[in-house]
């Protein structure tokens, strides 16, 4: 019953597991870029999908924009070094993507940013929507979960350096030419 925990060991909280979980989703454990011309441009569809969600995400109060955002960066990582360097180039998207592949988190003024904004967008349309009662809870619940997604993720001091350039965000990673 008195087990020691090791890294990789599941953890019983729900803060751990979320822990554990972004630690798997660090870049360095993904697969590396398909070489198949076919399966790579179905990997940039997917990309182009998922930011066009995330730009959806940054309007629309019930859709999130940043964990689309993380799955477009990993399917242009699969599909296109150039997509996938421009996207962590881009000034609107770059900085945060590099402070998360590096630190694992997101800035305290970004994160309080997010949670102001998703509550003034949110009981504004409240306010001025014809919803019945029962659609009202269900948004207000929506949102409770989003918020909540947004509280756990772990918060970087805003005068922390920025992320160092991830190797991918200058030239796509390259495959030794042994394995061709």
């Amino acid at each position: 019953m008195n087990e020691r925990r090791t890294p990789d060991t599941p953890s019983p909280f729900a803060g751990d597991r979320l822990r554990d979980a972004l630690r798997r989703l660090a870049p360095a454990s993904w697969p590396r870029p398909e070489r198949n011309p076919l399966i790579g441009f179905l990997w940039m569809c997917g990309g182009w999908t998922f930011l066009v969600v995330a730009g959806l995400g940054v309007v629309l109060p019930l859709v999130p924009a940043t964990p689309f955002l993380l799955l477009a960066s990993y399917c242009f990582y699969r599909g296109s070094p150039r997509m996938y360097a421009w996207l962590h180039r881009s000034k609107q998207f770059g900085p945060m993507l590099e402070d998360w592949e590096h630190y694992r988190g997101i800035r305290r003024g970004l994160k309080y940013r997010a949670i102001a904004l998703v509550t003034v967008v949110v009981l504004t349309s409240l306010f001025f929507s014809q919803l019945p009662w029962y659609g009202r809870y269900a948004v207000l619940g929506l949102v409770a979960v989003g918020l909540t997604v947004i509280w756990m993720v772990p918060t970087l001091p805003d005068r922390l350096p920025p992320a160092p350039a991830t190797e991918g965000s200058n030239a796509f990673p390259r495959v030794a030419r042994g394995d061709e």
